[in-house]
Formats: C-alpha cells, sequence, structure tokens
C-alpha cells in the first residue's frame, strides 16, 4: 500500500507521542520534530508507510537517546491481557463457533496499538463490542475453508498485550487440526510492537514457536526480514497477518494471507468501506 499525503499528520503526531514517552526535555523534543520535518520531504510516497514510520521511529530512538520509550507500556499490557485470558478462555470454549470467537478475539486484541491510535480505547468495551458485532469485512468463511486444508501457518504477530489474544487464538487454531504454527515478532523494540522478551512473558513460546523477523519496521517488510522469515513466507499453506502495519506492507504482495485488524484511519477504512474501528477479516493476496 502507497503512502497518502493524509498520512503525514500522523507520522508527525506519531513522532511526537514517541518522543514524550521517551523524555521530558522539551528542548530535546522540539529538535526531534525539527528533524522529522527535515525527513518527511524526502520520502516518496510510492513507499509504504511502516517503511517511513520506521525512519521516524529511528530519528526519535537516536535523538532521545531511549530505544524502547514504551517498554512501560508494554509491560502493563501484557499484564492486562494475561488477566483476561481465563475469562476469554471460556467466552470461546462457550460460544456456538469457537473458531470464529476466537478470531473476534485475535482481532479485537489488536485495539491495543500505539502507533496510529487516535482515540483512546477502553479495551473490555472493544472486546464486547467486537464480540456482539459482525466483522465489518467479513472473509471468515473463506478463512475457515483455507484453514481446514493447511497444515503449515506463518503467523505475523503484531502488540505486545494483542499476542496474549493471539495465543488465545493459536490455541483454539490448532485444538482439533494438526497445524504447524510459527509466530514472528519484532528483532528489536519499535512503539509497542512485540518482541521475543514479550513472547516470553506471556508464555507464548510455550505454546507455539516463536522466531524474530530481523527487522525493527513497524510491520514485516519482506526485504528486511531475515531468510528464515523471508522462506516460510513464501512456502508455507497460509499466513495470518495481525494489524494494520503489517497490511499496509503486505496487502499487495501475491501470498496466501488473511489480515486480521481493526481498521486504525480513513486512509485503510475508506477503500474497505468499513468504519475507523471497525473488525476485518481480509484474505489478500492469492486467496479465492
Amino acid at each position: 500500500m502507497k503512502t497518502y499525503l493524509d498520512c503525514l499528520p500522523c507520522f508527525f503526531r506519531q513522532a511526537l507521542g514517541a518522543t514524550r514517552a521517551a523524555t521530558d526535555d522539551e528542548r530535546i523534543q522540539r529538535e526531534v520534530m525539527d528533524a522529522v520535518a527535515e525527513m518527511i520531504p524526502g520520502f516518496p510516497l510510492e513507499i509504504t508507510p511502516p517503511e517511513i514510520a520506521q525512519e521516524v521511529y529511528r530519528a526519535v530512538y537516536r535523538i532521545t537517546e531511549n530505544d524502547d520509550p514504551y517498554r512501560e507500556a508494554k509491560k502493563q499490557s501484557n499484564e492486562k491481557a494475561l488477566s483476561l485470558y481465563p475469562k476469554l478462555k471460556r467466552i470461546v470454549a462457550d460460544s456456538d463457533d469457537p473458531l470464529l470467537t476466537a478470531c473476534k478475539l485475535a482481532i479485537a486484541g489488536n485495539s491495543i496499538d500505539l502507533g496510529p491510535q487516535v482515540e483512546q480505547y477502553d479495551l473490555d468495551s472493544v472486546i464486547e463490542s467486537t464480540l456482539d458485532s459482525p466483522l465489518a469485512y467479513d472473509d471468515y468463511p473463506e478463512f475457515r475453508r483455507a484453514i481446514e486444508s493447511a497444515s503449515n501457518v506463518l503467523y505475523l504477530a503484531d502488540n505486545a498485550g494483542e499476542i496474549v489474544f493471539d495465543k488465545l487464538f493459536i490455541a483454539e487454531l490448532c485444538r482439533d487440526r494438526k497445524l504447524n504454527v510459527t509466530v514472528v515478532v519484532r528483532e528489536k523494540p519499535i512503539i509497542n510492537d512485540a518482541t521475543m522478551e514479550d513472547a516470553e512473558s506471556v508464555g507464548l513460546n510455550a505454546l507455539t514457536t516463536v522466531i524474530t523477523n530481523g527487522s525493527d519496521a513497524p510491520a514485516t517488510i519482506l526485504s528486511q526480514c531475515s531468510s528464515q522469515v523471508r522462506q516460510l513466507y513464501h512456502s508455507v499453506d497460509m499466513i495470518i497477518a495481525k494489524g494494520q502495519g503489517n497490511y499496509e506492507s503486505l496487502s499487495d504482495e501475491a501470498a496466501n494471507i488473511f489480515f486480521f485488524l481493526r481498521a486504525k484511519c480513513p486512509v485503510v477504512a475508506v477503500p474497505l468501506k468499513v468504519g475507523v474501528g471497525d473488525a476485518i477479516l481480509k484474505g489478500g493476496g492469492n486467496i479465492q
């Protein structure tokens, strides 16, 4: 997905938010914003938003000398989500269609995002509304059909906290199916995206294989990923990609891929004919 002019103010807003999380020094905050203002004109709109965001956050971390300003927020997100896990597990088990319910919860978990998220959210309310509403973009029938014939799945994770919802979803995926699921997290901290530290802290690595992608981009940019991730991407039966960043970076790629996300802004929502905040389960690439 290309970058739109509407994306540019969002880069500034994200830079300011991350800088304020990194330091209280207004002089440094101003230095970051000046640096971002100099950078933005040099980026072609033909590249994806995550590619620009990656450079913006690198500037934030370099100038503030803080390479993980959302570390405490990630820890709190993981703890909050883990506290909900037993309740969510019961909801899945007691539902008429446990797989659909687990899908919806995985999408609800995508609300835990400190990047393009413009408005504050209440996680409990998001969970309730997502479960009570139909998917705004609903390729669940195609997903269900595809997963029944899959053996190897690549799962591209997004945020800390959200990975607890992913853990629940993957457990349901594998409950009655012989699936080999490999979860991919970020190599280094970027925004509140999940790293190996987060995966280990919520016990995801005890459930399934977890690897890092070799990149600090806030999405899966294949050209930057490790050879292991690229090989898996092109060889597995199905890819599940979480979050708007992965949708922005992979929606034009040919693959057997399904996107699970909440639309965070009109740039993504409007072309899909959904509202901002709506739940999306969309097949892409080679999905028929």
